[in-house]
């Protein structure tokens, strides 16, 4: 496929969301029909269906799989369908959506799109996972957490030796542009010498262990002998670290004529709180520190700023959508004496989203009313549930009781306790409450 132009697909199966069977060695295993289609004016160009087996896991605790495919296809835009069947469980999913392969022109040096991988090794074996000597694991998307320290990526050069002769000096040069501040991170610059070929394959890592939060753009630029640029490529990227951030003098903010500065004294109160779920650890204390200090000043300068630094190119605007689920999580998770953002439903509805399915089970003789969130992803994670519960069977505020996403609440015995209602701690032993898991695997 060097010389000709492909698409490739990647796909990350959620564990949590297909049904594992046990195989014929004894060993739980995913089996999968999937069906790739291109269509162009409702004609078919090329479709691919074909089984796939996830790998074989030893018990209960599986994880996501990956399949990588690649088609080659004329530069043109495709009608692409995708078909999901779980043949365990005899389900399906599908969607469409459009796929564009561009012209790449003989006598111009083009670069392929940027592939973020979350896992490299160097291999002799040669699959669909495999270039240029090296298994790549794709990374979906372009958030990178503080359990990240960098960031490998692959990406490709074409037609080189059509502006580049033989033996000519030619380079790549890779940097990081702050998007709030519009500026080059210079400890970030990197330097890789090319030699002309085809095609070059590039696999770079970038260290951000050091990188504040924020929102930056990987630069990629080709450089000729006289250091003029005949090929850049922009990639935007997010990242979260929880390196304490330099303190900011906030008495010296302008705020005048800004959406921070319409808010009341009472409402800035609230709204300042409202951040907590969204806000780095860092913020924490100084969030604390201002709401029992009642500093109106200073919270709207703080307010102003957060929004300026999480949204810089439209604050207001990332402001007021969000002020739409504070208020939401309000409605639905708000308490007499608890504000809904302050609840364990409403932070993790705040942080994380509507999650993707709901059990509830408001009513149980013997087990207190509880419910449970299932997310398909956070993060890195996938399969996540959060266990909330009512043991004061008054309030509407149902606290976390356990969740299996790293850095919250975990409980094993959550089961026991949801049972507590009406049952001894002698009962409760003498149970076998296997049972109550049944919503929380499925």
């Amino acid at each position: 496929m060097e010389d000709e132009p492909y698409v490739e697909t990647a796909i990350q199966f959620a564990s949590g969301t297909i049904k594992y069977l046990m195989n014929d060695n004894g060993f739980l295993q995913a089996n999968l029909e999937i069906t790739q289609i291109f269509k162009k004016n409702e004609q078919i160009i090329t479709v691919d269906k074909y089984n796939l087996s996830s790998p074989e896991m030893k018990d209960s605790t599986v994880e996501d799989f990956f399949d990588v495919r690649r088609f080659l296809v004329e530069s043109d835009v495709y009608d692409f369908e995708l078909i999901i069947k779980d043949l365990n469980a005899n389900e399906k999913v599908q969607g469409d959506f459009k796929i564009e392969v561009p012209i790449i022109k003989p006598l111009q040096l083009e670069c392929s799109e940027v592939d973020f991988i979350q896992e490299l090794t160097k291999t002799d074996v040669k699959d669909n996972f495999t270039k240029n000597g090296y298994r790549l694991i794709p990374y979906f998307t372009n958030y990178f957490p503080p359990l990240y320290d960098k960031i490998v990526y692959y990406l490709e050069f074409y037609n080189a030796p059509s502006i580049f002769l033989s033996g000519e000096p030619f380079a790549a040069t890779f940097n990081v542009r702050d998007v709030k501040t519009e500026t080059i991170l210079e400890d970030y610059f990197q330097y890789k010498k090319l030699t002309s070929s085809e095609v070059i394959p590039i696999i770079n890592i970038l260290p951000i262990d050091l990188l504040p939060s924020g929102e930056y753009e990987l630069i990629i630029n080709v450089v000729n002998l006289n250091q003029e640029v005949v090929l850049e490529k922009v990639v935007p990227f997010r990242r979260r670290n929880d390196l304490p951030e330099p303190v900011i003098d906030m008495t010296t903010l302008d705020i005048d004529n800004s959406f921070g500065d319409e808010l009341s004294a009472d409402s800035i109160f609230y709204y300042v709180g409202s951040l907590m779920p969204i806000a780095e650890q860092f913020e924490y204390e100084l969030i604390r520190d201002m709401l029992n200090s009642h500093d109106t000043l200073k919270m709207k300068h703080f307010f102003y700023e957060f929004w300026k630094k999480t949204a810089p190119h439209d604050s207001e605007g990332a402001w007021l959508k969000y002020k739409a689920q504070v208020k939401y999580a309000e409605r639905l998770f708000g308490t007499q004496i608890r504000a809904g953002y302050d609840t364990d439903r409403g932070r993790i509805h705040l942080k994380h989203g509507a999650p993707n399915f709901v059990t509830d089970q408001p009513v149980g003789t013997s087990a207190y009313p509880y419910m449970i969130w299932h997310y398909y992803k956070i993060g890195t994670q996938s399969n996540i549930r959060f266990v909330f519960y009512n043991p004061d069977l008054v309030t509407n505020d149902y606290p976390l009781l356990h969740s299996d996403l790293n850095g919250e609440i975990k409980n094993n015995n959550w089961q026991q306790e949801i049972l507590k209602r009406n049952n001894s701690n002698s009962d409760l032993q003498q149970r076998n409450t296997g049972n109550s898991g049944i919503y929380f695997e499925n």
